[in-house]
């Protein structure tokens, strides 16, 4: 009889101890070492945007689940390329002259903002990133003359770079970096812009 009894209290410790690691193993949550994460949870649908966790591994609760965000810089291009993340943007400078400006840019989340990040615009943060960029670039591009790309391209850069910083900074991100990848004007335009170089 106290064998069973032995037997009987050796099974039910290994049940608590299975569903106890079972439980353990669930509350668990992993953020890779290029992301940031932010916790939702399942039964209130909420998230808690006030702490933003660095890569790793985490006790979060079993009804609880990382959002995750990208740590790195991020490429966003305007480009005819296989695999750009959008087509070139046809814009007009200020002579009225028609641009089909191809150019990259890297932004970066900021980490503490990305749970506010979440609660403006959610996971289609890009979205709202590709219109402020269109707005902006159509804005700057408009004040150039169409020499600008020709005469000072580095500057033009820069310019469209800091606009682009400034407007996405609303939205918690910073942009590193810009790159012209290719300036086309019309053919006329641009035959005659050569001529004017090569004399």
């Amino acid at each position: 009889m106290a064998d069973n009894r032995v037997i009987c209290a050796v099974g039910i410790s290994i049940c608590v101890a299975i569903t106890l690691l079972i439980c353990l193993l669930v509350s668990i949550g992993t953020v890779e070492p290029i992301e940031y994460g932010i916790v939702y949870n399942s039964l209130t649908k909420t998230v808690d945007s006030n702490t933003v966790y660095p890569g790793g591994w985490y006790l979060i609760g079993p009804i609880n689940s990382f959002i995750t965000f990208p740590a790195t810089l991020v490429n966003l291009d305007f480009a005819d390329f296989d695999g750009a993340t959008n087509k070139p943007l046809v814009v007009k400078d200020n002579d009225g002259q028609e641009i089909r400006l191809s150019f990259a840019i890297q932004y970066k989340l900021q980490e503490k903002k990305v749970g506010e990040l979440y609660l403006k615009l959610q996971k289609g943060y890009e979205t709202t990133f590709y219109t402020y960029v269109d707005s902006v670039v159509r804005k700057v591009v408009g004040d150039f003359d169409s020499t600008m790309f020709w005469s000072n391209r580095t500057l033009a850069g820069e310019l469209l770079r800091k606009d682009i910083d400034k407007k996405l900074k609303i939205v918690y991100t910073d942009v590193n970096f810009l790159q012209i990848l290719n300036v086309q004007l019309a053919d006329k335009r641009e035959q005659s812009l050569i001529a004017t170089q090569v004399t």
